[in-house]
């Protein structure tokens, strides 16, 4: 099984960075030139980093952008964004349609309105829409290479005041609480927001289950790292091939 252990962090961003350390080194090789030639279709420069806390090792991943603003997105819009990324990255994942609905879903619900009216703001902006397209690739290349089922570790959201576009929230943010329903989780020692709804909407999206457990061996593991310390660690997403 794939194990994704979420207690120290989970967002889209991080959650790839692990799960593409699974990926074997030659389908990697393979992976990265058209993650970079169909993030550059969106107006992006993507940089992989090779990061280093303490010690441990994993990757994090950067990206640029020109444009400082960018429009909202509606539920149709974001379909037909993940189809031409889809497209740039030869993948024919239906994860990432998965994904969306978590999210349109709960927006839908925490807005009120049907979620055809919904209109993404962070969310539907290119690094974020590409996250979500590039974890549907990344998770076909292991199912591909033999993953079993996917298990995720109870969800450490946070706590404290965040600030979104529509102003100052707590978190776990309204769509995020939405989107833990039925999820294990918990807040954590730490302030900040540890879970992103795309992060949440993610594994939603992927695990058959959630468990605890200790793991006695694993044969490989990723560690995918974000930018905001908690407790003087790097926050990240940890995720082991059982």
């Amino acid at each position: 099984m794939i194990f994704i252990d979420c207690r120290e962090g989970l967002s889209a961003d991080m959650l790839l960075s692990a799960l593409l350390g699974l990926v074997p080194a030659e389908k990697r090789t393979d992976i990265q030139p058209l993650m970079g030639s169909a993030a550059s279709k969106l107006g992006l420069g993507l940089t992989l980093m090779d990061i280093h806390d303490g010690r441990e090792s994993g990757i994090g991943i950067s990206y640029s952008t020109k444009r400082q603003e960018f429009e909202e997105v509606s539920y149709e819009e974001a379909l037909a964004m993940q189809e031409g990324i889809a497209k740039d990255l030869h993948s024919t994942s239906a994860l990432p349609r998965k994904i969306l609905g978590h999210i349109f879903d709960a927006e839908a619900e925490a807005h009120g309105i049907p979620k055809e009216r919904v209109h993404l703001h962070e969310i539907g902006r290119p690094q974020a829409m590409f996250n979500i397209a590039c974890i549907g690739l990344v998770h076909s290349e292991l199912e591909a290479a033999g993953a079993g089922e996917f298990v995720a570790s109870t969800i450490t959201t946070g706590k404290g005041i965040v600030v979104v576009s529509h102003g100052a929230v707590r978190v776990p943010a309204p769509a995020s609480k939405i989107l833990l329903r039925g999820l294990k989780h918990e807040v954590g020692d730490d302030p900040g927001e540890r879970a992103t709804p795309t992060g949440i909407a993610s594994v939603k999206a992927m695990i058959a289950r959630q468990s605890d457990d200790a793991l006695l061996e694993s044969r490989a593991k990723g560690i995918g790292f974000g930018t905001k310390r908690f407790g003087g660690r790097l926050g990240r997403t940890t995720v082991f091939w059982v």
